[in-house]
């Protein structure tokens, strides 16, 4: 499987104008049909806690526009949105788009970043999520919830061989962002990217370093502190044998 993971330089809440930066890094990188496209955590706004200003309306444009971009180049597309306000709370979502379109998955943050506020705005999930493209099963998180393996392991017991989070990881934090996307693919046998934003907020600067693991915890190459479109090969069929040859995941439904 071909993944494309967009970093971008998220444009400070104004959706149209990363809606156009999105669609103009993906039209550069020649990306082939069959594909798993990546954007990362609100990527259409920002890692805000406005709310009410960024939450997308009944018609939600910006997954219309993931919809969209994934009929246009014929993937299936995986990025981060602000659902719609229900009462006072937005919801922290990454949702995924097959190649008609059509909606394979809707992942809610289960992790709120505490020490932002991120709880008072956004209401937290409480359930992994598992789609499938070609084959291969897929499982997306979000940011903070990184911290967490316990949030992981339910989704590699279910099947996930693919663990996609996407970011907006500071700099400040950058090697935990790496170390600890490493030790979930380990942990979990599983292929892990971290598609993180790259530029800066009103509130702090982030560098980027979307990355990928094996499920072995093999780097399979690093992006830097620019805007890219990042490429990766994955094999699903190298998490099954991995598994089969050290079935740790097998040892930890036993209990002894």
């Amino acid at each position: 499987m071909e993944v494309f993971a967009v970093q971008m330089d998220i444009v400070w809440e104004d959706r149209l104008a990363n809606h156009a930066k999105a669609a103009a890094l993906l039209e550069a990188a020649d990306v082939p049909a069959d594909s798993l496209i990546v954007l990362p955590e609100m990527f259409d706004c920002g890692f805000t806690m406005h709310a009410a200003q960024v939450a997308q309306s009944k018609q939600h444009e910006s997954e219309a526009f993931l919809a969209q971009l994934a009929k246009q180049h014929r993937c299936t597309v995986l990025g981060g949105v602000v659902g719609p306000l229900v009462g006072t709370h937005a919801s922290n979502e990454a949702v995924a788009f097959d190649a008609s379109g059509s909606l394979l998955c809707r992942y809610r943050k289960q992790k709120p970043f505490t020490l932002a506020g991120e709880h008072t705005h956004y209401g937290a999930g409480d359930r992994h999520e598992r789609f499938t493209h070609l084959g291969m099963s897929i499982s997306p998180f979000i940011c903070y919830d990184l911290r967490f393996p316990e949030v992981f392991r339910p989704a590699a017991l279910a099947g996930a061989e693919l663990l996609v989070v996407i970011a907006s990881w500071p700099a400040v934090r950058s090697e935990h962002w790496v170390r600890l996307l490493q030790a979930r693919a380990i942990e979990n046998q599983a292929y892990a990217i971290g598609v993180n934003r790259c530029g800066t907020d009103p509130n702090l600067p982030y560098d980027g370093r979307s990355v990928a693991f094996s499920p072995l915890g093999e780097s399979l190459g690093e992006a830097d502190g620019a805007e890219q479109v990042m490429h990766w090969t994955i094999d699903a069929e190298a998490v099954r044998q991995w598994r089969r040859q050290f079935p740790a995941l097998d040892d930890a439904h036993v209990q002894h």
